[in-house]
């Protein structure tokens, strides 16, 4: 059949497509065919590929100078759709062919390529060692301009007696099908604090040997924009919300306002289960105000006098105020004369906060309800109506 894309493996394995690598990369291939890609699968034991002298040459020139095929398998790997790097473990790590070809790709490990396209680390271990080994070949695919969508690792001591094969078919089905979605819609990854060290560390270094064996390096980050920042590195960007120091500032004062009274030895009363219950099971916004003063812990308001109008909006549209004064609560219909603080939400805004369904300061941060006046009394509604009444 057609394929749409094109995904190339490399098989760090000596025993070709007889060992269980090749086992494994095959179940892949079906779920890949479905999904409209094609597996190509490199294997390196049939390619002359010397070992990496380390004449770093390939930073000063841009290109290793041996001429076998490790070049052209680079190629393959960096036109392609998506990427699988694979390899058994042997004693505890890559195999010596895997390793040469990795070792080999250094020209390009202090390049970050332009694209951030899918890729999988697949390992198998007589039952020892493939996790770690696959955590280090995703690490290496950042070098062909990919990324991990996974990692697929198994245990077999003898060809094809994978340990739970079902489940590592399943696995396989799974992942490959995740490749292939991951393919199609372009999918990226946020950044990790692994990008964030690569950036750190390369970027020094490529900088302060611009001048010497790092000067083709140090060209292909100047062409690309890298050292403008890390979000070019990693082509995301942070996005910008809205913030109101004034609600840190209130909330920091509430906050030390509370640790002084319980140091005071200040000590809640008790609620009673009843009337937090009549404020939770409230199935409208309206009825959720009305009954907010049967959850009023007065002990929590102190002194306070303050009034908190809701302007109410969607589904139900009203105006409505709760008036606390001499440690009482009292719901009146209508706008107040002088309100300390106006919350301006829709009803089921409001309702989801207090039943718990929706972060009271989550909504107020995603601007899904705004408030005027007063916002250290937005925060002091948990502890005024304990039992989620409120935000």
């Amino acid at each position: 059949m057609d394929h749409r894309f094109t995904i190339v493996a490399v098989n760090g394995s000596p025993h070709a497509g007889i060992g269980n690598t090749a086992l494994i990369l095959d179940m892949l291939r079906p779920s890949l065919a479905e999904q409209g890609c094609g597996l190509e699968v490199v294997t390196l034991c049939e390619h002359e590929i010397e070992y990496c002298v380390g004449c770093a040459l390939c930073m000063e020139k841009g290109r290793c100078w041996i001429p076998d095929d490790h070049h052209g398998i680079v190629e393959r790997l960096l036109a392609a759709d998506g990427v699988i790097l694979s390899s058994p473990v042997y004693f505890l790590h890559v195999t010596a062919q895997m390793k040469t070809f990795l070792d080999r790709s250094l020209a390009w490990g202090h390049k970050p390529r332009p694209s951030w396209k899918p890729g999988l680390a697949v390992s198998v271990s007589a039952g020892m060692g493939e996790t770690q080994t696959a955590e280090y070949l995703a690490g290496l695919l950042r070098v062909y301009g990919a990324f991990p969508v996974g990692r697929l690792t198994a245990m077999a001591t003898s060809p094809g007696e994978f340990v739970g094969r079902e489940a590592v078919e399943a696995h396989a089905r799974n992942l490959a099908r995740d490749l292939a979605q991951a393919i199609r819609d372009k999918r990226r990854y946020p950044a990790s604090d692994a990008d964030l060290r690569f950036y750190q560390f390369m970027g020094g270094l490529v900088h302060r040997h611009k001048d010497a064996i790092m000067n083709h390096d140090y060209a292909h980050w100047e062409t690309h924009g890298l050292f403008n920042g890390f979000e070019t590195y990693i082509q995301q960007r942070s996005e910008e919300t809205a913030y109101d120091p004034e609600i840190r500032k209130a909330w920091v004062q509430e906050m030390i306002a509370r640790h002084k009274a319980k140091r005071a030895g200040k000590k809640t009363e008790v609620r009673k289960t009843s009337s937090a219950s009549a404020a939770g099971q409230a199935s409208t916004c309206r009825e959720l105000l009305e009954a907010m003063p049967l959850a009023f812990d007065r002990s929590a308001a102190g002194g306070l006098d303050a009034v908190y109008q809701f302007d109410v909006s969607g589904a139900e549209k009203f105006q409505a105020h709760l008036e606390i004064s001499g440690g009482t609560c009292r719901y009146h219909q209508g706008p107040a004369v002088a309100p300390g603080v106006v919350i301006h939400t829709p009803g089921e805004v409001w309702l989801a906060i207090a039943k718990g369904e929706l972060d009271g300061r989550e909504a107020f941060m995603a601007g899904k309800y705004t408030v005027e006046g007063d916002l250290s009394l937005l925060l002091k509604l948990p502890s005024l109506f304990p039992g989620r009444a409120s935000a």
